[in-house]
Formats: structure tokens, sequence, C-alpha cells
């Protein structure tokens, strides 16, 4: 399967000596990084991931009732969550990011809470969308195609850097028992599918035998999801990993996961 380019397939110097905006999190601009200034009520909506509204010509504040409205504040509210994470975020910045007035945000969210919850679910299904346009569920799984799947990870991280910090970043910390619960689902939604690049070998001669071969392949489908997972918050600016280019992490990622599928 041909995989998608991106702006970090074409990086392919050292981290040392890159400019600053070649490397970590934010290495490639994206719609989602621009903001609004005022929505203009009859806009239509945007085709872009995270992208905000187009300039209005005539100022006008965002109606609070039409359905449209609350997919803006979703990506609003991914903007703003996404660098000021869920306790220093306030409906009032979301509201004018958005263009619009708190009450507007009210209208469609009762809390801060339920915002953010719908927020990092947003996220959550655009980087799953990826995963699974490169490799459908009703499609084999083998390790090239695993490897397409991370690859179009990692490009929708370069694309929508400020989900992808909604996603990475805020999903760890469990700000709410909805963030709580959403993280368990996601995690184990990629784990159901990443079975199917661990097929088993040879039918086990009893019971006994059965259970550990299941849960030997279980420890590694789940050491796998989690490798991929942990490696992208670690990237972001001031972590462990930040210094080191994007090319050199993906590289690494995808070979010490291609090796757990092959069992080396």
């Amino acid at each position: 399967m041909p995989r998608r380019s991106s702006s970090t397939e074409h990086v392919t110097a050292e981290a040392d000596g890159l400019e600053p905006d070649r490397l970590g999190w934010d290495s490639s601009p994206a719609a989602d990084d621009i903001s609004p200034t005022l929505v203009v009520a009859d806009a239509p909506e945007p085709d872009l991931d995270d992208a905000p509204p187009a300039e209005p010509t005539t100022p006008t504040k965002g109606s609070a009732h039409r359905p449209s409205r609350r997919h803006l504040i979703v990506k609003a509210a991914v903007r703003v969550f996404s660098k000021k994470g869920f306790a220093e975020a306030s409906i009032q910045e979301i509201a004018e990011e958005a263009g619009m007035v708190p009450t507007a945000v009210y209208y469609h969210f009762a809390s801060k809470e339920e915002l953010f919850e719908s927020a990092l679910g947003y996220a959550m299904d655009a980087s799953s969308a990826a995963a699974q346009a490169a490799r459908p569920d009703d499609v084999s799984g083998d390790a090239d195609s695993f490897k397409d799947v991370l690859s179009a990870v990692w490009d929708w991280t370069a694309e929508h850097p400020n989900s992808a910090r909604m996603l990475f970043l805020q999903m760890a910390g469990g700000a709410t028992p909805g963030t709580r619960l959403l993280t368990k689902e996601y995690e184990e939604r990629h784990i159901r599918r990443a079975f199917d690049y661990f097929p088993v070998e040879e039918t086990p001669a009893n019971k006994r035998s059965a259970a550990a071969q299941q849960a030997a392949r279980s420890l590694r489908v789940r050491t796998m999801i989690a490798t991929t997972i942990a490696i992208q918050p670690l990237r972001i600016e001031g972590g462990p990993l930040s210094n080191i280019s994007v090319p050199r992490l993906r590289s690494a990622t995808t070979d010490v996961c291609s090796k757990m599928i092959e069992g080396r």
C-alpha cells in the first residue's frame, strides 16, 4: 500500500544543527495552528481537520443554536486545551477562540469537563481514522501493513499538531473520569486491531499451552501499542526526546515494533 508523504518524510539530517521548526512536535505548519477572529453566522463548515473558520468580512457573532457551531466549538477547544491543558483553560478563552460568546458554548456543553471530553474524543477519532484509512478493518494485518499504519499516524501528528498534542499529552493526565474512560477505550480499540499483526503460528497441544500462548501474544500486542503511544508525549517541546529528529524517532519506533511482530 503506498504511503502518504508529509514534510517530516523529507527531513534526513541529524537533530544537531537543524532549525527549531524541523524538530520535535510542531515539525510543520498546520491549519489548526491558525486562530479565527469572529465567526460569520452563515459560514460553511471547513473541510480540514481542526481548521478554524475563515476570517469574516463583516464581524458577526456565531449563533448559539446552530448545530454547526458545536463542531466549531470543539475545534476551538482542541486548540486551547492542547496548549493550556484542562486546568488552565477557560470557557471564555475557548469562546473567544471560536469567535463566539461564552453563552453560545454553554448552549452546547454543560461544563468545561464535558467540552474537554468532547475535544479529546475528537482527537482520538481523528487519529484512529488515519490508522484505519491506512489499513481498514477488513484488510489482513502483517508487518508491512503495520508499517503503513504507523507511518500514517506519524503523518497525522505532523499535519495536525494541536489535535495530536491534545491526544497524546492530555489523555495521559486523566483530568476527568470521562477522559480516563475515553483513554481506556482508545487503547483497547487499537489493541484489538493490533492482534491482527500477531497471528497464532501453531495449534497449542492443550488448554494450558493455549492459555500461555494467548498470554504471551497479548503481552506483545499491548507492549507494542503502549510503545507507539508513549513515544509521542516524550517528544513534545522540552521532553526527553524533543532533541531527536522526527525521522530518527519514526525509524526507531517502526524497527522496534516490527521486531515485536516478527518475534525477534
